[in-house]
């Protein structure tokens, strides 16, 4: 068994590998530089010889053969030095190594056939000669052709071979011992040449295997840069890509260039990821992102920016009109409903536009300018488009000035609460008072809460102004009736935090209050940021014996199905159906609708934004009792609790 295996590892190593595309380029390249050398080595070796057999053998072994010799050992070394092969080309080496083969046969027969001629004449130091040159020949040789082993063992077999031979059937003791040691010589060249093979070949394998290892990390790598700008979800480009391009889009822009970046928000998606689950969530940002794309085309970049926020980069609009076109059409399609799973959900798109280099000239300053359009559209113009022009440039400064000026503020100083009564109308009593926040700046003077508050819910400040408020209202607490209820709203970043709620908590216990006279209001918004979380913050408020209450309730998107699940205590019908009470039955109706609910439910309804006789009368037939609004009273500083008068009390 083994020695079928020497055997047949012997045959192997006789054979062109053209299995081995990769072995046969890097044999065909390492011969490229020793076989030069080999025919140097010969040629040296024979002049050498046929010097010292000059006058002992015939002038046409040691002239004129030396010299055929000589000139095709230069001719090929000149040929293969200007050979260029082609290496990427397998079946031009393979044809290459072939013809080394035939050579590398031919030029030990030519070279052996003289070797041996010559020993024929001279004396024995001559002769002597002739052996070392078989032997120191052939071993240069073959080290110039170890690389290709067809080659170098047919060098072996055809001039040890011979030599082995030639001398061991000469009779003389002597050269009878060359011949086998020679013979011994030769099994160990041979088994040197296999195992250098060996070596070379597991190395360019080795070196193979490397390269493709590391060809395989290149393209890994480009896939995993390639995933790390596409969203997974929607296959659109993602933040980082969007902002990659926009940046290089903004360095190589031409003077005169113009372009748009636009900001998408999808209004109403939380509640749809709320009521109907994630997956159906991902299918309408899904289902989104392909009616965008349908619109704007596929060389337009269109990225999801995050959550339900998409950007897009568009290139070549100049025209205010045209711009507003797409807007409108954008935000169109995406009013359309969707079918998710077999269920039909509605949602709507606000829209920000912001021009290169009207309004911006740096890729932040496009960002910043789109998303305040967007955001100035989600207050003011729900489900349009925005185009960010001048007067919006004034409102950020605006923004920023009240930015700065709360930092710098001595909020405790500068912030004061005023009280809005809540009156019973059947009684005519007050039922609640609710603390509204005053800033009188020593900057800029007296700030809405409407301006004020959106930015320091933005920049993170809102819930310092929240505590600082609120331990007013404790301190103002301690000086009324012990059984005066008041509400007190909450930000939408303070509703989702656990530590904000379980201080104000520790405040109330802390003023000894009782906390069933405390109401804290909270608005949609909350419940849009962090469903989860907001929950568990009201049934910790609940639980520690505060109350609850769903302000601006009818305005947003799924407020039915949160006063189902979140148990409120208090419903304020928001004063936009309040006002058009007299000469709109459909707000007539829902406001109805919403009383009688309330009633059903066991819960408060307060009706706020009551600023006529007219919308007092309608909401009384309407079965309203708790009402708030400037038609009964302006907010103060100083707390009243004096019972409706006659102007104010129904008759």
């Amino acid at each position: 068994m083994a020695a079928g295996s020497f055997w047949q590892g012997f045959a192997d190593t006789l054979k062109i590998r053209t299995d081995k595309p990769e072995l046969v380029r890097a044999q065909v390249s390492a011969l490229s530089r020793q076989i030069p050398v080999l025919y140097m080595l010969l040629l040296a070796n024979a002049v050498a010889l046929a010097y010292t057999h000059y006058g002992s053998a015939p002038d046409w072994m040691t002239i004129h053969s030396v010299i055929v010799l000589g000139a095709i050992c230069i001719f090929r070394a000149i040929a293969w030095d200007r050979a260029k092969v082609d290496v990427d080309n397998v079946e031009a080496c393979i044809r290459h190594l072939k013809r080394i083969r035939v050579l590398a046969v031919m030029i030990a027969v030519l070279f052996t056939a003289w070797a041996i001629t010559m020993f024929g004449y001279g004396d024995a130091f001559q002769r002597g000669h002739v052996a070392y040159f078989i032997s120191i020949t052939v071993v240069g040789c073959i080290f110039c052709l170890v690389n290709f082993p067809p080659a170098a063992m047919l060098v072996v077999a055809i001039v040890l071979g011979t030599f082995v031979v030639f001398f061991g059937s000469s009779g003389n003791e002597v050269y009878v011992a060359i011949a086998v040691n020679m013979a011994l010589v030769s099994v160990m060249i041979i088994q040197i040449i296999r195992s250098f093979y060996a070596n070379f070949s597991g190395l360019i394998e080795t070196q193979n295997d490397l390269e493709v290892q590391h060809k395989a990390m290149i393209e890994l790598s480009r896939q995993n840069e390639a995933l790390a700008l596409v969203d997974p979800l929607t296959g659109l480009s993602n933040r980082r890509a969007f902002f990659s391009v926009l940046e290089d889009t903004v360095n190589a822009a031409k003077e005169k260039e113009t372009f748009a970046v636009a900001m998408i928000d999808l209004d109403g998606f939380k509640p749809v990821n709320d009521v109907h689950g994630h997956p159906s969530g991902d299918e309408l940002l899904e289902q989104a992102g392909k009616r965008l794309r349908k619109i704007v085309g596929p060389d337009t970049l269109l990225a999801r920016l995050g959550g339900d926020e998409f950007g897009l980069l568009l290139k070549g609009y100049d025209d205010a009109l045209k711009l507003m076109a797409l807007g409108k059409k954008l935000c169109d399609d995406l009013n359309r409903p969707f079918m998710l799973n077999g269920v039909t959900v509605q949602v709507s798109a606000s829209l920000g536009f912001a021009t290169y280099p009207a309004v911006a000239r740096s890729p932040n300053g496009l960002f910043e300018r789109a998303d305040f359009a967007l955001y100035h559209a989600k207050k003011n113009a729900r489900g349009e488009a925005v185009l960010f022009a001048a007067h919006h440039e004034t409102l950020i400064c605006h923004d920023s000035q009240i930015e700065q000026a709360l930092r710098k503020a001595d909020l405790s100083s500068e912030l004061s609460l005023h009280y809005q009564p809540i009156f019973d109308i059947q009684s005519g009593e007050v039922s609640s008072l609710e603390a509204l926040a005053r800033w009188d700046s020593v900057l800029m003077g007296q700030v809405s809460p409407g301006t004020f508050f959106p930015v320091a819910e933005k920049t993170g400040q809102v819930s310092f102004l929240t505590r600082v408020l609120f331990e007013k209202l404790m301190v103002d607490m301690q000086d009324w009736p012990e059984k005066l209820p008041v509400s007190f709203n909450l930000s939408a970043r303070d509703i989702v935090l656990s530590d904000t709620v379980e201080w104000l908590i520790d405040e109330i216990k802390t003023h000894n209050i009782d906390p069933g006279r405390l109401t804290f209001e909270v608005t949609e918004t909350a419940f849009l940021r962090d469903f989860e979380a907001a929950r568990t913050s009201i049934r910790y408020l609940r639980e520690h014996g505060a109350r609850i209450a769903l302000d601006d309730f009818g305005i947003g998107y799924s407020s039915l199905r949160y006063v189902h699940e979140l148990e409120f205590d208090v419903l304020k019908v928001d004063r936009s159906f309040v006002a058009p009470l007299s000469h709109n039955e459909r707000s007539r109706r829902i406001v109805k609708t919403v009383i009688d609910m309330c009633q059903n439910l066991g819960i408060d309804c307060v009706l706020e934004g009551i600023e006529t006789e007219c919308q007092r009368d309608a909401l009384i037939t309407l079965g309203g009792r708790l009402m708030q609004g400037y038609f009964f009273a302006m907010p103060q500083r100083e707390v009243k609790l004096d019972a409706l008068g006659e102007g104010t009390k129904p008759s």
